[in-house]
């Protein structure tokens, strides 16, 4: 599954493009293109799924790429979930 979200950063408006990687019972695997590097962030959200705590938080963490810039990460983490979790009743 490829999409792409948009993020704000310095007045400036950031395309990436997601890809899902895999998806396994207890994480799931993004790779964020940008235009001169990738790497791949990892969640928790399926076991979270399982175990029925859907108002519990999910875990992020970058497995590759060394990328480590908290505040941009949380941006991309939160578009990457408004895209693909459904909306919560």
């Amino acid at each position: 599954m490829n999409f792409g979200i948009t993020i704000k950063h310095d007045r400036k408006n950031i395309r990436l493009l997601v890809e899902k990687i895999s998806k396994t019972k207890t994480n799931e695997k993004y790779k964020v293109i940008a235009r001169n590097q990738s790497f791949v962030l990892q969640n928790n959200r399926p076991l979270l799924i399982t175990k029925g705590l859907k108002y519990f938080p999910v875990k992020w963490k970058v497995v590759e790429g060394g990328y480590n810039h908290f505040y941009i990460l949380e941006k991309i983490t939160k578009a990457i979930e408004k895209k693909t979790l459904p909306s919560i009743d």
